[in-house]
This record gives C-alpha cells, sequence and structure tokens, in this order.
C-alpha cells in the first residue's frame, strides 16, 4: 500500500470516527483489496461449498466495522486488526448455526490439539478453538492477539510483533509460552 493511501485510509478513519458516515464510502475502494485478501486467506481453509464468499466476508465485516458507534480508529493497522477479529467472529457464528442445524444444537466437545489442527468442515472443530482463545483472552489479551493475527490473519511472528509493538524475540517467546499454555489446556480436557 502506497504512502498516499496510508495517510487517506488514516483521514477517512478520522472522518469516520467523528461522525462522518460519508468517509465510509471513500474508505471501502482503498482498503477493499486488503480486505478481500484477507477474507480469501480466512476462507481458504473453510469447508468446501463455504456458503460465504470472500466478497460477501468482506461486505459483511465491512457494513458491522463502519457502523460502530464511538470507535476511534488509531490507523489503517488498527482497522485492518479489528477487520480480522470482525471476520473471525462472522465466520465462527456461521460454523454456531451451522452446528445447531446440523446437529440440533448439540456439540461434541473435543480436545483443542484437534481444534489447533482443525477441520475447518466441523464447525464443533471451530468453536472448540473460539472457546480455547476466549479463555486466553481473559488471561491475556495481547497472546490472544497475537494467536488471533497469526492464526486468523496469516501474519508472521514478525508482522504480528510490528502491529502489536513489541519485539520479534518478545514475540517469539510469547508464541513458545502460548503453545505451552494450550498443551496444559489440552491436559486438563482429556485428563
Amino acid at each position: 500500500m502506497t504512502n498516499t493511501k496510508i495517510s487517506q485510509t488514516t483521514q477517512f478513519l478520522q472522518a469516520l470516527s467523528q461522525g462522518d458516515q460519508a468517509a465510509s464510502e471513500k474508505l471501502l475502494p482503498i482498503v477493499y483489496e486488503e480486505l478481500r485478501r484477507l477474507a480469501s486467506y480466512f476462507l481458504k481453509n473453510e469447508r468446501v461449498g463455504h456458503t460465504l464468499q470472500p466478497t460477501d466476508l468482506v461486505h459483511e465485516a465491512y457494513l458491522k466495522l463502519v457502523n460502530q458507534d464511538k470507535v476511534e480508529w488509531e490507523g489503517r493497522s488498527h482497522f485492518i486488526a479489528i477487520a480480522a477479529r470482525q471476520m473471525r467472529r462472522i465466520l465462527v457464528d456461521y460454523a454456531r448455526a451451522r452446528a445447531t442445524h446440523k446437529r440440533g444444537g448439540d456439540l461434541e466437545r473435543i480436545p483443542l490439539d484437534r481444534a489447533i489442527v482443525f477441520s475447518h468442515d466441523k464447525p464443533e472443530d471451530i468453536l472448540s478453538l473460539e472457546d480455547m482463545l476466549l479463555k486466553l483472552e481473559r488471561l491475556d489479551e495481547r497472546q490472544a492477539e497475537l494467536v488471533e493475527l497469526r492464526f486468523y490473519g496469516g501474519l508472521t511472528v514478525e508482522q504480528a510483533a510490528k502491529h502489536l509493538g513489541i519485539s520479534k524475540r518478545t514475540a517469539e517467546l510469547e508464541w513458545k509460552m502460548i503453545r505451552a499454555w494450550f498443551r496444559k489446556e489440552l491436559k486438563k480436557e482429556d485428563g
């Protein structure tokens, strides 16, 4: 993304934060391709025949993002990170609805190791991962955001570290701690 587009994005986000809804129409063409790449990344691991297409996911997430009241957008990377979170929530909601419909609401609990290398064909795997991520978020928001950026956003450790404002080394150490925490939680579930 060019410096001009980054500065325009920031300008439109600030206008949006101040209640200028017309700014959302100007913002979309600037961030659309990046949001579409993000949506494609999310959906590439989804089950075959998923009803959402990248364009649908972008539009649904974008509408939810720009229609929020009292959001102080910090800039393009903040917007993209929140967009990734919103897309994740949309996919989790779709998985919940599918699991409820498919299984009459009776979700099977599965161990996290299956969820970490989970099958996007099984909504219960997505929901199990979401449960663990929410649990981690209550313990350490930054570590949960690191998982979200790496797993859902497809960022490298270095890219996630930059987004979080921490060193690459800190992100690597936290990633090791997160993995150890997941293993410990798995033992609790299995034990």
